[in-house]
């Protein structure tokens, strides 16, 4: 029998790093106040896995290279600081976009489960027992689709027109909620 694995998924902007209007550049990454900590926390007994939604490059702002730039450089921040992310999982497509390539309805973009499903494919993730950690509605949805648990990190981008598991003040907080739960 395959040993499943648990998985933190985390949505990026406004839940490790400060939330950016369409960051591009690795030069404004700025990690939120105990993002590290609870990262720390959670990594010893879950996989930890980003999974962002970046239609900046359907919008034409950025582009992929950039995103990955992004990502790499948020990805060595976090190794210095003794936090290791399993992987990175992004939607670079907008159905309203301006770049004709990206501009498609998929199902990667949250809250379809696109980039969730591949993330299992990966690494044998079992849903039940994982959760997602994000500040936006759509974050939550994407928990309920996949069939995890959900924790909102609470701020002005949360609608409440959809209610998460938990709600907490920060990564660190929902890191030590998880842990009690576990």
């Amino acid at each position: 029998m395959v040993q499943m694995n648990r998985a933190i998924f985390l949505d990026r902007d406004g839940t490790i790093i400060e939330e950016k209007n369409y960051l591009s550049d690795v030069n404004q990454i700025s990690l939120l106040e105990n993002s590290v900590k609870g990262l720390k926390i959670l990594q010893d007994s879950f996989l930890l896995i980003i999974v962002s939604n970046q239609s900046g490059v359907a919008r034409g702002y950025f582009t992929e290279k950039e995103v990955n730039k992004v990502n790499e450089a948020l990805l060595n921040m976090l190794e210095k600081q003794g936090v290791h992310i399993s992987s990175v999982y992004y939607c670079p497509h907008y159905e309203n976009g301006v770049v004709e390539k990206y501009s498609i309805n998929c199902n990667c973009r949250k809250p379809k489960t696109g980039l969730i499903d591949k993330a299992c494919l990966d690494f044998a993730i079992d849903l039940n027992k994982s959760y997602v950690i994000g500040d936006k509605d759509s974050d939550i949805q994407l928990a309920q689709n996949a069939g995890c648990r959900s924790i909102l990190i609470k701020n002005s981008n949360y609608l409440n027109k959809i209610f998460p598991n938990h709600i907490a003040k920060d990564l660190y907080d929902a890191a030590k909620y998880i842990m009690e739960k576990e």
